[in-house]
This record gives C-alpha cells, sequence and structure tokens, in this order.
C-alpha cells in the first residue's frame, strides 16, 4: 500500500494531484522565504544589531526576495490553477498531462538547487533579488552559482507550464463554455499565462549569461568593454516588470470570481474589466521596464517616456478596482472569510497603488527608490493584494478540494491577524523614506529605530498569524463538517459540474469524495476521466515515471555545472545528461509502446482555433516563446556589438565561405524536411522516410562542421582567455551553442519519427507530428538566417 502511495505522488499526472503538490511545495517554499524575513526583521528591530553579519544578512535578504517571488507567490497560484482551471473549463485534465508533471519536477528542482546554495562554502546568492550585475558576479562560490542555475530551471518550468495553460484554455473548453463565459479566474490565469510565455524568456537568457560567466569564464557582466549593469538592466527588467503582474493577477482573478457568490449580483464591469487587465498584459506591462533605470544616465526623453507609460499603466488598475468598489456598493455583501480575504486583497492593492503613482516621477523616483518607500510599495501590491487574493481562493475551494467545511471563526481571526499585522509591518515603511533599504544596520537616529521596531512586531505578527491558516487546513481535513455541494451558490462549474461524487455530499451526508484531499492523499492514483464531461470518474491509470526522471537528471547536471570544472562537477555533467537522455528515451519508448495515452478529449468550444489541431497549437505557443529566447540573446548580442569599442572585422575570425556553405546545408535541409511532409500528406511513407533521412544527414552535418569549426577556432586563439577576444567568443559559443542544442535536439526527435515511420504509425490521414516538427526544423532554420549574418558578414 505504501509503494501504490508513493509511486502515485512520484509519477502522477493528473490535474489535481499536481496542484496539490504544488500547492504543499510552495507553502514550504513560504516557509523558508519567510524564516529568512523574519531574520532580517530581528536584526532591524533595532539600532546596531550584530543579530546577523553583513554577510548574512545580504544573503537572507537575496534569497528571500528570490524564494518568496518564484517559488512561492507564482506557484501557490498556479497550484489552484492546476486544481481548478480544467474544472471550470469542463476539461478532464490538462492538455498534456505528462509535460504537467514535468513542470512541477523541474519547478522542485529548481528550488531545491536554490536551497542547496546556503550550504556550500561561502554561502549563497547575497546582490539582492534582482542580482545585479556585475556586483553580483565578484561573488565567490558555487553557492551563487547554484541559485542562478536554479532560476534557469525555475523559468524553464514556468515556460513548459505556460504552453500547457495556454493550450488547455484555448482547446478543451466543453460545448458551451465560450470565451465569454469563462470564470474570471480562467481569464485572469490566461492573461497571467500570456505575460509568463514572453516575459520567462528573458530571464532564462540573463541567467544564463551570469552563470556562463561563473562557470566558463565568458564576460557577459565583467568586461570593462561596455556597462555591463545596463545588459542587464534591460534583460532583468524587461522581464521584471511583467512579473509584477504575473504574481498579482492570479490574486485579482481570484477575487473577481468570488465577488458574486458574496455579494449576490452579477461582477460589475466585467468586459471592462478584462479590456483593461489584456492592456495591462499586452502592450502596458512590456513598455514600461526602463522606469526601472531612471538612475542609469539614460536619455531625459526617454525618462519621460517611460514617465507616462507608467503612469497609463496604472489606468487600467483604475477601471479594474473602480469596477471591484461598484460591485460591493450594489451588493449584499456577506462576510465570510474569502469575501474577508478579497476585500482586504482590494484595500491594501489602492494604499500600493498610490505610492506606486509616486515612483513614476523621475524627479521622485530618484529621492525615493533607495528607500524603504520602494520596500513598502512593492510589497503592498507583490504581498498584501496577491497573497490575500489567494488566501481568499483557499477558503473559497477548500470545500471543494476537501469535501469539509473550513472553521469560520478560525478564518475570520486569521484574517483580522492577518490585516493588522501587514500593516503594522509595511505602512511604517512608507514613513522611512529616507532610511537607505540596503543596510543591514543603521544608526540611532529620528523616528528610524521606532518605526523599524514596529515593522518587525508586524513581521511576527503577520507571519504568526499564518499558523492560523495551518490550523484551519488542519481541521478542514480532519475534523471540518461535510460541505455542502455548493456552499457559496457559484454558477461556475467545478461547484455545478456532478464530478466524483459532489451532489451526493449533500444528498445523502456521506464522506467526503475521495476527489477531495482526503480522498486524494491516501487513496489511488488519480487518472484521466473516461466518461464525458461532467460524468463520473473512471480508471486511476496514467502514470508516468518520466517527468521526474528527467527533473533528477537535470538537478544532477546543474550541480556538476556549478562545481565544474572539478572531477565532482564533470562526474555530475556526465551522469545528469546521462539521465536526462536515458528519461526521454524512455518517454519516447512509452510513446512507441503505447504505454501512455491521453484519453480523447470531447470535442467542445475552439473558437478562434477550432481547425488546429491540439500538438500544432502547442508547437505555435512554444515556438513564440522560443522567438523571445533567442530574441533576448540576439539583442543582449546587439547591444554588445554597438557597446564595444573594439570586435574582430567580418572574415578575420570565422571562415564566411565556411558558414555560408554550412547554411547552404541548414536552408537545404528545411527543403527536404518539407518534401519529407509533402510525401505523407500524398500517402508515399517511403518516400516520407526517405526524405527525412536525407534532412538527418544534412543536419547532421551541419552540426559536425559547426563543432569542427569550434575546435579550429580554439586552436587559432578565439578563446575566452584572451582579452581582445573574450566578448567575441563569449557571443559566438553560447548564442551559436544555443542553437547547435537546438538542432541537436531536433535531430534526436528525427530519429524518433523515422522509427515511428518504419513501423507504420503515419498515413495520408494521420501525420500531424510530422507537419508539427516541420514547423520546429523550419523554426531552427530561420534563426540561423539571423545569426549567421550576425557573426559572420557583420
Amino acid at each position: 500500500m505504501t509503494d501504490t502511495w508513493l509511486k502515485r505522488w512520484l509519477y502522477t499526472t493528473n490535474h489535481k494531484d499536481v496542484g496539490i503538490l504544488y500547492f504543499f511545495t510552495s507553502l514550504y517554499f513560504g516557509f523558508v522565504g519567510a524564516i529568512l524575513a523574519l531574520l532580517m526583521r530581528a536584526q532591524l528591530a533595532a539600532p546596531g544589531s550584530n543579530l546577523l553579519s553583513a554577510a548574512y544578512y545580504n544573503q537572507a535578504l537575496t534569497m528571500h526576495g528570490l524564494i518568496m517571488i518564484f517559488w512561492f507567490l507564482s506557484p501557490v497560484a498556479l497550484g489552484l490553477a492546476n486544481y481548478f482551471v480544467p474544472l471550470q473549463i469542463g476539461a478532464k485534465d490538462l492538455a498534456f498531462p505528462r509535460i504537467n508533471a514535468m513542470s512541477y519536477w523541474i519547478y522542485l528542482a529548481g528550488g531545491i538547487l536554490a536551497v542547496l546554495s546556503f550550504f556550500v562554502p561561502g554561502g549563497t546568492a547575497n546582490a539582492g533579488w534582482t542580482t545585479y550585475q556585475p556586483l553580483a558576479t565578484l561573488a565567490l562560490g558555487t553557492g551563487p552559482t547554484l541559485a542562478y542555475l536554479g532560476m534557469v530551471l525555475l523559468a524553464a518550468s514556468v515556460t513548459l507550464g505556460s504552453v500547457n495553460f495556454m493550450v488547455s484554455i484555448i482547446w478543451l473548453r466543453a460545448t458551451g463554455m465560450t470565451l465569454s463565459r469563462l470564470p474570471m479566474f480562467t481569464w485572469f490565469m490566461l492573461f497571467t499565462i500570456i505575460a509568463m510565455l514572453f516575459a520567462f524568456p528573458t530571464l532564462i537568457a540573463a541567467f544564463v549569461l551570469a552563470s556562463t560567466d561563473r562557470i566558463l569564464g565568458t564576460v557577459f557582466f565583467t568586461s570593462t568593454s561596455i556597462q555591463p549593469s545596463i545588459l542587464w538592466d534591460n534583460l532583468f527588467w524587461f522581464f521584471g516588470h511583467p512579473e509584477v503582474y504575473i504574481v498579482l493577477l492570479p490574486g485579482f482573478g481570484i477575487i473577481a470570481n468570488i465577488l458574486p457568490a458574496f455579494t449576490g449580483r452579477p461582477l460589475a464591469a466585467k468586459n471592462a474589466i478584462l479590456i483593461s487587465t489584456g492592456l495591462v498584459v499586452i502592450p502596458l506591462s512590456f513598455g514600461v521596464w526602463m522606469h526601472h533605470m531612471f538612475l542609469t544616465g539614460i536619455p531625459v526623453s526617454l525618462q519621460g517616456a517611460f514617465s507616462i507609460a507608467t503612469i497609463a499603466i496604472s489606468i487600467p488598475f483604475d477601471v479594474i478596482t473602480l469596477s471591484f468598489i461598484e460591485s460591493l456598493v450594489r451588493g449584499r455583501v456577506k462576510f465570510a472569510t474569502p469575501m474577508l480575504f478579497a476585500l482586504g486583497g482590494v484595500i491594501l492593492f489602492i494604499i500600493g497603488g498610490i505610492t506606486g503613482v509616486f515612483l513614476s516621477s523621475p524627479v521622485l523616483d530618484r529621492a525615493f527608490r533607495g528607500s524603504y518607500f520602494v520596500v513598502a510599495h512593492f510589497h503592498y501590491v507583490m504581498v498584501g493584494a496577491a497573497i490575500f487574493g489567494i488566501i481568499a481562493g483557499i477558503y473559497y475551494w477548500l470545500p471543494r478540494m476537501t469535501g469539509r467545511m473550513y472553521n469560520e471563526k478560525l478564518g475570520k481571526w486569521h484574517f483580522a491577524i492577518s490585516f493588522i499585522g501587514f500593516n503594522v509591518l509595511y505602512f511604517p515603511m512608507n514613513l522611512l523614506s529616507d532610511m537607505p533599504r540596503r543596510i543591514f544596520t543603521y544608526p540611532n537616529q529620528g523616528d528610524w529605530a521606532t518605526l523599524n521596531a514596529m515593522a518587525s512586531v508586524g513581521a511576527f505578527i503577520f507571519s504568526g498569524a499564518q499558523i492560523l491558516l495551518a490550523a484551519n487546513l488542519l481541521y478542514t481535513w480532519f475534523r471540518g463538517p461535510i460541505a455542502p455541494a455548493n456552499p457559496w451558490g457559484s454558477p461556475d462549474l467545478e461547484w455545478t459540474s456532478h464530478v466524483e461524487g459532489i451532489a451526493p455530499i449533500a444528498e445523502s451526508g456521506a464522506a467526503p469524495p475521495t476527489g477531495g484531499w482526503i480522498g486524494q492523499l491516501s487513496g489511488p492514483p488519480q487518472g484521466h476521466e473516461t466518461q464525458s464531461r461532467g460524468g463520473a470518474v473512471g480508471h486511476y491509470g496514467h502514470l508516468s515515471s518520466r517527468p521526474i526522471q528527467i527533473s533528477i537528471g537535470a538537478l544532477v547536471f546543474l550541480i556538476g555545472a556549478a562545481f565544474y570544472p572539478s572531477i565532482s562537477g564533470v562526474a555530475g555533467l556526465v551522469v545528469g545528461a546521462g539521465a536526462v537522455v536515458y528519461a526521454f528515451w524512455g518517454w519516447a519508448k512509452d510513446d512507441i509502446e503505447g504505454k501512455f495515452v491521453v484519453p480523447p478529449e470531447d470535442v467542445g468550444d475552439r473558437w478562434p482555433f477550432a481547425s488546429v489541431p491540439k500538438l500544432k497549437l502547442g508547437i505555435w505557443v512554444f515556438l513564440s516563446s522560443e522567438v523571445v529566447l533567442f530574441g533576448s540573446f540576439l539583442g543582449a548580442y546587439i547591444f554588445i556589438r554597438a557597446a564595444s569599442a573594439q570586435w574582430p572585422a567580418a572574415g578575420s575570425i570565422h571562415e564566411i565561405p565556411l558558414g555560408t556553405f554550412n547554411t547552404l546545408v541548414l536552408v537545404t535541409s528545411g527543403l527536404t524536411m518539407f518534401l519529407a511532409l509533402q510525401s505523407i500528406r500524398k500517402g508515399d511513407r517511403r518516400g516520407l522516410l526517405t526524405w527525412m533521412g536525407v534532412t538527418f544527414v544534412l543536419g547532421a552535418v551541419f552540426m559536425g562542421v559547426k563543432v569542427s569549426e569550434w575546435f579550429n577556432l580554439g586552436g587559432s586563439g578565439f578563446v575566452l582567455a584572451d582579452p581582445a577576444m573574450s566578448l567575441a567568443s563569449s557571443a559566438y559559443y553560447i548564442i551559436v551553442g544555443l542553437h547547435g542544442a537546438h538542432v541537436t535536439a531536433g535531430l534526436l526527435v528525427m530519429a524518433y519519427l523515422m522509427k515511428k515511420t518504419s513501423m507504420g504509425t503515419y498515413t495520408k490521414d494521420s501525420h500531424e507530428a510530422i507537419e508539427n516538427f516541420g514547423l520546429y526544423w523550419a523554426f531552427v532554420d530561420i534563426v540561423w538566417c539571423f545569426v549567421f549574418p550576425l557573426f559572420y558578414l557583420l
């Protein structure tokens, strides 16, 4: 029984199980982040304190920010989304269950790297959560490297999850679930996913470049020939400002979702809220990043433009907030615990939003940006509004997840103490506008001591209040009364559809449903529904060991990378790479042998992509994120070229004839891949196999020429250690290497497709995988058509 239980939780691909894993794992990381915060507030409780040294304080500050933002706030919302978005849209699961599980395990692997970074000599990252370069590059030891590589894994996990959620919401909606009928939580998660999809690839680029500086000796952020701080600012903040809304929007979506249930009337101005949120996500959130760079010397004209853009982004939030207020004013408000936290979230957001308007001014920003005024603003928005909204969702959906009701009195005490503690903690920081925010101790001057003491007391009150949340979860789990079928009278599908015995609870007073936490944590593995939407749950299959195997391999590989070039580091690289290859081979083998098959979804409402197959839509969404990824790397390269006073002349390093030949080889492989696709469209399986074989050979020739070119360049002095060539060689090896990794991945997939072709899998009427791979291979060709002239001809 224990073996079955363990295997179920390690190998599950069910969206509810994965949601529960996200939920509890993010709570653990939230606990870690809270401990770090309490250490900081204890240090700052009195002037001249020596509880923490400067080094330990900086490490606590840095990892508190990274863990709370990346491993707690967003993932806890993703846990709720995993559980409830499929239920809200009437789907049996997310579009790609194994990728969903892999996304979780990669997220956990990244978090393990971040936590491990505390326990290596020299400690962890210590340059602040923004990890400004080149300041962060100066930190010695493997701890910061482990933390940075953890960020890369985290961002990769988010990208995979974004593709999965976007395809699911677009393609798996039940019949009649038009876009206009989507619940608000699902709408806001869709907006969040869009922001994630286009923001996180830039974060990947930033931390890959920072990590290669530390591991391979590249000089992206250590060269004195450019301004590396400006390069980092552009990469990080192009991601960083959308991240504010990535954290905030799920909480707002929950508030918008539950307001009608507790006001007795439809949400006011729903369409205006959706339009406003869409404007926030694209284009406004991606158009204000330079307001974080007012003091970096950017032109005054740019400062003015980004100041206006920052003010403009407040207007949609004014619309959203006023719509929430109108819903409250016109409704008959029931002050249950979920509603109290939703109301608290709105109030805290108003306070944080007002202080944010001041920071849109370049003049006021110059005065406030280095002070605790910014800390207060940041936390009122990203902690207050976001986490209060998420806690509202936890209480709102707890009866649906467990089949039991929480303790209402305990919930209200939780809200009251949390709200008081939060404001005691952060409101005094608004008054500390003259106190620097990056100091570990301070003199006894003015009212600094009093305000810091208040804030520290508030920190312990607010943190202690979360013990009540844990107590309520345990109470609900073990002793809570049986929940009504729909305790809030919600019209949404997660409450009204007769799935997993929800209705019989109210009718018969039976035990909680096995689909709730109680049954899910102790029962057999959850499978995918095999009957129609709203019908009974079917079998308990669909376990897969491959997602966790891939994640363990990636974890070992990156630990090895952090300790490279030591013997243990090289061993970790070899073992980790072998584990990843083995896991993907097993994934392909499972597909070939039919060991993992996702039951087909009923045809539902798929507008506006009804004619696009699910996998093809997934490929298009994935490639859109790849465009941003390569755009970030190539944008960094263009910045370096423009800022560098010296650069090798075209043709002096790279052989133009050889590069031209290799380009023709790769472009020709795109043509042969097209011919392979045309062959199977005619039903010519032999032609498909022949032309795919030619494509494989051409791709292998391209990679062979590229590898030999790398060795020849190294032998001729084009190395990282040469100061005259360090920037050029850094950019070449990393960016061309990234493209080469994509080509290599394509060759491996091609070998898999040729194996399935030889088995007779693809026919004239069924060859979607060939078309999808053709899109990927065409993308690889197109990227090289940008890389080749930038490195060889210009």
